[in-house]
């Protein structure tokens, strides 16, 4: 690779100092200045570290480095950030909208077919009760109240039947749209994370701009222990890992995704960190997650997690990096290293 490929770029000072006065004037009304400064040295950052500045380079370096400031200087810069882009978070909102609309329509059509079955319940029950009093009886009163009331019966499910057709088709193609949002779907419905599908795509990604241009991206993959989980009853065990997963978004920098991988194993992509930063990330996510109490059923949770991470590179497929560094899993945990590294 051409290590000379930004030398174009120039002096970082020159070209950036020159913006209007009055948009600077906003931005040291914002920051007092500090966010032009903080601009000028992710853009150097870029520079030093020889990763083309395409925004969507500038945007992980700023997300990452934003993380170093101080409180005061990031809550501020998030705001704005926040307020510019929620995009991850109206699709989240929005996939989870559809699934919640398609969940009640489902039991709505259950309840529909509930009705026509205590319908044909009721409509046996009177054929019966009428062939008794024909034998036992002969109120001819009753029998034409009951024949009647059949009568009325067999329009009444006829109606019924024919509008449960038509809803059961019209729920087929809610069903066929639902199954196909869910299939472009990048979120996991139980976590509010990645889900597998995504976090295969980025990792794709992440091995070619290796191939291409040594991108250094770090993988790090976080377990449960078994004997924990087992510990606990099949439902708390869901909320333990929701848990786990809430901690992980917390403490990643914006920039940092999250996702399930399977089996209750989750996922952190470190963009743009090398193997030595990230497992300075990874001790920390460790500390983290073990400096929080876990009561499940009012029992505390003796937590044990397992954790491997390796940088992604383009020697192997995806597939079998993530089975790679989900097998360093079991060298990992709170008796043995806080992490594997696989190299």
């Amino acid at each position: 690779m051409n290590n000379d490929f930004l030398s174009d770029f120039g002096d970082m000072s020159s070209g950036l100092g020159d913006s209007d006065s009055k948009d600077n004037q906003k931005l040291q009304k914002i920051s007092g200045g500090e966010l032009e400064k903080f601009a000028k040295s992710v853009l150097g950052e870029l520079v030093n570290d020889n990763v083309p500045p395409i925004p969507e380079n500038y945007k992980i370096y700023f997300e990452k480095h934003l993380d170093d400031k101080t409180m005061t200087f990031k809550k501020r810069i998030l705001e704005m950030m926040e307020f510019e882009n929620t995009q991850d978070n109206k699709q989240i909102f929005i996939e989870n909208k559809v699934k919640k609309s398609f969940n009640s329509l489902n039991h709505l059509l259950q309840d529909i077919a509930m009705v026509y079955k205590n319908t044909e319940v009721i409509r046996e029950v009177l054929e019966k009760k009428a062939a008794e009093l024909s034998i036992n009886s002969g109120n001819l009163n009753m029998l034409n109240v009951i024949e009647s009331l059949q009568n009325d019966m067999k329009r009444y499910t006829s109606l019924l039947e024919k509008y449960s057709m038509h809803i059961k088709e019209n729920f087929e193609y809610v069903n066929h749209t639902y199954k196909s949002i869910e299939e472009q779907s990048d979120f996991d419905p139980v976590y509010s994370i990645y889900n597998f599908k995504f976090l295969s795509k980025i990792l794709t990604r992440c091995a070619e701009g290796y191939a291409k241009y040594n991108y250094q991206n770090s993988l790090l993959l976080f377990r449960v222990k078994k004997s924990v989980l087992d510990s606990v009853s099949p439902k708390d065990q869901v909320i333990l890992l929701k848990n786990i997963s809430k901690i992980l978004q917390k403490n990643v920098v914006k920039g940092d995704i999250v996702a399930c991988y399977k089996d209750g194993i989750f996922a952190v992509l470190l963009q743009h960190t090398n193997i030595q930063k990230a497992q300075s990330v990874a001790q920390t996510l460790i500390d983290n997650i073990y400096n929080t109490n876990f009561f499940m059923s009012s029992n505390e949770v003796n937590i044990d997690i397992q954790v491997a991470l390796t940088l992604v590179k383009d020697d192997t497929s995806v597939d079998k990096t993530l089975e790679k560094v989900a097998k360093a899993l079991d060298s990992s945990g709170k008796d043995k290293d806080p992490f594997s590294v696989v190299e």
